[in-house]
């Protein structure tokens, strides 16, 4: 009987391991899998050589030749998509519109996959459309979302104007401006100063432990009670909590009527009022915690960057004040002057295909079996979308190493090539927050070029290398900001 048990057991054990090693047929091309961990470890430290896990995949699809990664972390079978093509296959089918259902994404998402940027199916259809409809109907996108950036604008010259006898951290403005934008339409007030410093630090901080506990929280959710601190799950769970208390405030303020404006709060918990089923206090919770992320840090690491850009650019500096001067004059800028500011946006452009600021877009779950550039991936799939290759492929752009705005103009002086730029995505997922974004990124730069000229503090250039983890961010810079007279 005990060896009948045995023998069985070593049947069950290497069955489990020949098919964890076993590539499904048609399966893209990538490194060797072994038994629990698949490639894991490969990926780990090609992370590690070369500084992110963007740069080491596109490493890996380079040795082996393929536009189609296939991968297998943990039990999560993984594919990242290179190529325009491809990519726009997996922005745009609907067989890529499903989210991972795994831990950590739920723990991303406060405990459960709700919401709106991790949520997938009817869910997810019905809290979008809902989200932007709503966020329209109070002003988002329209003319008085660029009359509240102006005011932002003048904060800011204001602020510079007060401290330009020493150097600024560009960090110490531009994250702050944009989440009191934001912060206007979700929650119809600006958030006090001290409230304001704290959350930015805590989605900073919460950035980049994501970026370090996904691994280990990804691939075996369990190691969490062997290593809680270790796995940075306990950080993510204090965070949560901190975050979860700020919003869970401002929900507490409308439901007792204290805050004035009409706003997007007001607007779900009307629905909530109403009865409807998917329209919970939670569910509003975690998309005002997306609306967060997907704006905040984004939006503001682009404008770091475009300072940045200048700053080592400085021949370019004079070209995008002169026109800025030709154009505008002494006039506050609106969306609107982006089509006369044809160098500017170019250079923004150019800005933000330079400094990718989300370089491996995704994940995506398959919702079934699908070909991509003639390889079969399995339904239930993780799909990654390598959106930083794009940005560089010398068969879209000429010297794509070099900043170059004017690939952007074409001979009659006109915008072209913005059709290859994926900054927000495509398709149904495109990020809703895109009409914000370019406002303000448009808005705030020209409005700074207009008053100030940049210069390195104590004639040291900024480094070009951006930190990579989730997102892209610069590394830590100042500048000095001398008026225009």
């Amino acid at each position: 009987m005990l060896i009948t048990f045995v023998t069985l057991l070593l049947v069950i054990v290497a069955g489990y391991v020949i098919r964890s090693v076993t590539k499904p047929r048609k399966f893209p091309p990538g490194p060797k899998w072994y038994p629990f961990f698949g490639c894991s470890s490969l990926v780990a430290s090609m992370t590690k050589k070369h500084g992110s896990q963007w740069k080491g995949l596109s490493t890996l699809a380079k040795e082996y030749s393929t536009e189609v990664l296939g991968l297998k972390l943990g039990n999560e079978i993984v594919v990242v998509v290179y190529g325009e093509k491809n990519i726009r296959q997996a922005f745009t089918g609907k067989e890529f519109e499903g989210r991972p259902d795994s831990f950590f994404v739920k723990l991303r998402c406060l405990g459960k996959r709700i919401g709106i940027t991790f949520a997938d199916g009817p869910l997810w259809r019905e809290h979008r459309n809902f989200t932007v409809k709503q966020l329209r109907n109070i002003g988002f996108g329209k003319t008085a979302m660029g009359n509240d950036i102006q005011c932002v604008l003048a904060n800011i010259i204001d602020y510079i104007g007060r401290n330009n006898d020493k150097p600024i951290n560009p960090t110490s403005i531009m994250p702050t401006a944009v989440m009191n934008v934001i912060w206007k339409y979700v929650a119809g007030e600006q958030i006090n100063e001290e409230r304001l410093a704290f959350l930015l630090d805590l989605l900073r901080a919460r950035s980049k432990a994501f970026a370090m506990a996904g691994g280990w929280l990804n691939q075996a959710p369990w190691c969490r009670y062997l290593f809680p601190e270790l796995s940075g799950y306990s950080l993510l769970r204090r965070m949560n909590q901190q975050i979860s208390e700020i919003i869970e405030e401002a929900i507490r303020k409308h439901k007792i009527r204290a805050v004035e404006e009409q706003d997007f709060i007001y607007s779900f918990l009307q629905e909530v009022e109403g009865n409807k089923t998917s329209f919970t206090e939670e569910q509003l919770k975690v998309i005002c915690l997306d609306l967060l992320i997907a704006g905040s840090q984004t939006t503001s690491n682009v404008l770091e960057f475009a300072f940045l850009a200048v700053l080592r650019n400085g021949s370019l500096q004079e070209k995008l004040y002169n026109e800025i001067s030709q154009v505008l004059g002494d006039d506050v800028p609106c969306w609107a002057d982006s089509h006369r500011l044809v160098y500017v946006s170019a250079f923004l452009l150019e800005v933000q295909r330079f400094y990718t600021i989300v370089p491996l877009a995704g994940p995506r779950r398959l919702l079934e079996d699908t070909v991509i550039d003639g390889y079969l991936i399995p339904k239930e799939s993780t799909v990654l979308i390598s959106v930083g290759d794009v940005h560089f492929d010398p068969k879209i752009w000429d010297d794509p190493d070099d900043f170059k705005p004017e690939r952007f103009i074409d001979e009659s002086g006109a915008l072209k090539n913005s059709e290859h730029m994926y900054p927000f995505g495509l398709g149904r997922r495109r990020c809703p927050g895109d009409s914000l974004a370019k406002s303000f990124i448009f808005i705030v730069f020209v409005g700074i070029l207009q008053k100030y000229r940049l210069e390195c503090s104590n004639g040291v250039l900024p480094s070009p290398e951006p930190v990579i983890g989730l997102i892209s961010a610069p590394r830590p810079y100042t500048a000095e900001f001398k008026p225009r007279i």
